[in-house]
């Protein structure tokens, strides 16, 4: 019986050693652009804009079930904003907009090691993207008069949710993450029919393993 349980206990520990080591904890941070087209929150007509700039922080978590491949899942946030020339009843004005987008990608890994301590990998897959908030504050250069918009409001600009095929490459360094991605949208974001809005965003970032 003792023999049984210590085989046991042997085995329990090689289990618990070998999940271990095929599991990789990140968390990164960076910079993030996002192409989505802008329109006139009075007549809805399309205006020339610049993308959207900001920052995003997400963590994953990586199980790698042979030496090669593995699978990824992970939960970040996006903050982004812009700002363009407009007009608020005929007189000149400025728009800025601002948006935070929640992230959930999973994602298939293939893994190379280049070294001992360092290994390149290739992400790919499908990301589901929530529209926590998302507004335009209108102010007209005359007498500083603002309207404000809210994107998913009775008068909604866009749709909340997003998916999202997305891709990337990450290179790791003993605990330091070097990280790189591209993702497009697949579903039409308009809430109006015979209208469509679709994203493309780029992230770069820096992160840290465990």
């Amino acid at each position: 019986m003792k023999k049984i349980l210590a085989c046991l206990a042997a085995l329990a520990a090689m289990i618990a050693a070998g999940g271990a080591q095929a599991q990789k904890v990140s968390v990164s941070v960076g910079y993030a652009s996002e192409s989505l087209p802008s329109f006139a929150v009075v007549g809805g007509s399309q205006v020339i804009s610049p993308n959207l700039t900001g920052f995003y922080l997400n963590a994953q978590y990586t199980y790698n079930f042979s030496t090669h491949w593995g699978v990824t899942a992970g939960l970040g946030g996006r903050y982004n904003t812009r700002d363009y020339p407009s007009y608020l009843t005929m007189i000149p004005a400025t728009t800025q907009e601002m948006q935070i987008v929640v992230d959930v990608p999973v994602l298939l890994s293939f893994t190379v090691p280049m070294s001992d301590y360092a290994d390149i990998s290739l992400f790919v897959g499908p990301m589901v993207s929530f529209g926590a908030i998302g507004t335009s504050t209108i102010t007209e250069s005359l007498y500083g008069n603002s309207v404000k918009a809210d994107w998913y409001g009775s008068l909604a600009l866009y749709k909340r949710l997003n998916v999202q095929g997305t891709g990337g490459i990450a290179i790791d360094v003993k605990h330091l993450r070097l990280f790189g991605g591209y993702s497009m949208g697949i579903l039409n974001l308009s809430p109006a029919e015979g209208k469509t809005i679709n994203t493309s965003a780029l992230y770069l970032g820096l992160g840290v393993t465990f």
